[in-house]
């Protein structure tokens, strides 16, 4: 999500969607299934209107290929007006044979001239111009399933109401034959759910209101159908509210360089709270387990780091002064397929809604121009390895007296057939909630019901979310490509990245603020290091009207 496809929008040729008109606008919908995707057949439309602003369009044939096929079946799409310039949109269809995987609704009547869903890092803001622009929820580029197309009077929005973690779809393509711009909004159902009928929940599409309500109409939805608890109900926030400052300690490179040893990280620790009250920081530690990526998701202290002992050590300074801890785990984003033979999950790889699993293979790490292909990414729900999961946490918890872990790609989700990725996350964090309330659970990216059930993300850009609603559920650091004051990235891929969209795009009023340090750095680089950490001690985050 959140990149051009090459097909998207209309066939390439005349589909004969039948169009009816309602509030201005024209109206248009069909099913996709796993064979075809119809409309309905225009010479068995039924078309009503009632007394109370409701239209109801429906057929009971279906129409394929521009007319040539033809089939049984049914499809219906209900628009009502429910005041105040907004629809409420319901489409449903079935197939005597086939199963239904999406139902989409077309609009027209609408001059398109972007389609805006997430800040545009995340490519959420896309401009149209006659060409083909798409973007899906849950991902980066829609973190809400809510979209908003400015015009040159007005702007629409659109909003799924579904009480569940379903894909949807938002687009806008240009119509050849009619010349103008056409929306298109999908609703896929469940893949472990699919059968021969789908029905889409409840569609809210208006103009003439602001974003910063509508923001607050899903938050609403959130709390309500979710039980998505805002940020100042969290037990750990006020801990959380005294954090000034971040410091990542980076372990080791995936290629084998090591940037500190435990008691190296020690030594800087001390150092920077000469300068800052410990109870202001925070140390994340990423690759602090071995080579970064190599040994994902054993995570058991590096050995050439200090090992066991040296992590004890590192944690009990931090704790003398002040200081909390947290580890970087690799979650939902990697498991090696050496670990995966030996613990028997090469099942509980993320499945696309096809069953093809995904592999952990976007990345040159050793700049040999060649792709390493580590393993897969992980299906978080898989039961086993949510198990493993939650019980290296407590592991963790218990050996080492962390104050806190971080998961790795929280974002990841498909519509897999087999397990919710949502839904692990969900037990994860309610396990260790219920063993461990006191400990922070933090993530990197993910979307608006995952916000809900950790503290902290670090993100490349942001704050997240539209009108910043991330910041109603969470709070947010720098991402770890941060670079430190030689340029270096660390264990992070960007590597050398003076330029990184982190420090390009990450609001420094809603962020809090991060120093990466590597071993050396402190000697050569002091003063500058001590020049942030002085303008850190006064940070505060600045209030943002969606966290009331």
């Amino acid at each position: 999500s959140g990149y051009r496809f090459a097909q998207c929008g209309p066939i390439c040729f005349d589909f004969k969607d039948p169009y009816v008109d309602f509030g201005g606008l024209k109206f248009a919908f069909r099913i996709s299934t796993d064979n075809n995707i119809y409309c309905p057949s225009p010479s068995h439309l039924e078309v009503s209107r009632s007394i109370d602003k409701e239209l109801i369009v429906s057929s009971n044939m279906l129409s394929a290929a521009g007319g040539q096929l033809m089939s049984e079946g049914n499809i219906r799409l209900v628009i009502k007006d429910l005041g105040n310039s907004r629809f409420a949109l319901r489409a449903s269809g079935s197939h005597p044979a086939e199963k239904c995987k999406t139902i989409l609704i077309l609009i027209k009547g609408i001059d398109v001239k972007s389609m805006v869903s997430e800040y545009p890092v995340a490519k959420g803001v896309k401009e149209y111009s006659n060409n083909n622009i798409r973007v899906s929820y849950p991902s980066r580029a829609a973190t809400m399933p809510l979209v908003f197309f400015p015009t040159a009077e007005k702007e629409w929005f659109v909003l799924s109401k579904d009480k569940e973690i379903r894909k949807k779809g938002f687009a806008c393509s240009y119509d050849h034959l009619s010349k103008e711009p056409v929306i298109l909004i999908s609703h896929d159902e469940d893949a472990r759910k699919i059968n021969k009928r789908i029905e889409s929940p409840a569609w809210i599409m208006g103009s003439g209101e602001s974003r910063l309500n509508l923001v607050k109409e899903r938050c609403d939805d959130l709390e309500k159908n979710f039980k998505i608890k805002p940020y100042k109900d969290n037990p750990v926030s006020s801990s959380i509210n005294k954090i000034k400052l971040v410091v990542f300690f980076h372990g080791i490179h995936f290629t084998g360089h090591m940037f500190n040893t435990f008691k190296q990280m020690e030594d800087q620790l001390r150092w920077v709270c000469q300068s800052i009250d410990g109870k202001n920081v925070m140390a994340f530690l990423p690759a602090w387990d071995g080579r970064y990526y190599n040994t994902y998701p054993e995570h058991d202290p590096e050995p050439r780091m200090g090992g066991p002992d040296g992590l004890k050590n590192f944690v009990e300074t931090a704790h003398d002064l002040g200081v909390k801890v947290v580890l970087m785990l690799g979650g939902p984003n990697l498991a090696t397929f050496k670990f995966l033979k030996e613990h028997n999950m090469m099942d509980a790889a993320l499945l696309k809604e096809n069953g093809f699993p995904q592999v952990q293979d976007w990345l040159d790490w050793n700049t040999d121009l060649s792709i390493e292909t580590m393993g897969m990414i992980m299906n978080f729900g898989h039961p086993d390895y949510n198990q493993y999961m939650i019980d290296k946490t407590a592991d963790l918890f218990d050996n080492y007296n962390v104050d806190g872990v971080f998961l790795d790609g929280t974002l990841r989700w498909e519509n897999s057939p087999d397990y919710s990725a949502y839904e692990g996350l969900l037990r994860y964090t309610g396990e260790l909630r219920k063993r461990y309330p006191d400990k922070w659970l933090m993530g990197e990216d993910g979307y608006d019901v995952v916000y809900g059930l950790f503290d902290m993300f670090h993100t490349s850009g942001g704050p997240l979310g539209l009108e910043n609603f991330l910041l109603r559920y969470t709070r947010q650091f720098y991402y770890l490509s941060y670079p430190a004051e030689n340029g270096s990235s660390g264990v992070h891929e960007i590597g050398w990245s003076t330029n990184s969209p982190t420090i390009t795009s990450a609001d420094p009023d809603y962020t809090i603020p991060s120093l990466s340090l590597i071993q050396g750095d402190v000697d050569k680089y002091g003063d500058s290091i001590l020049e942030k950490i002085e303008k850190y001690k006064n940070w505060e985050l600045k209030k943002c009207p969606i966290m009331d």
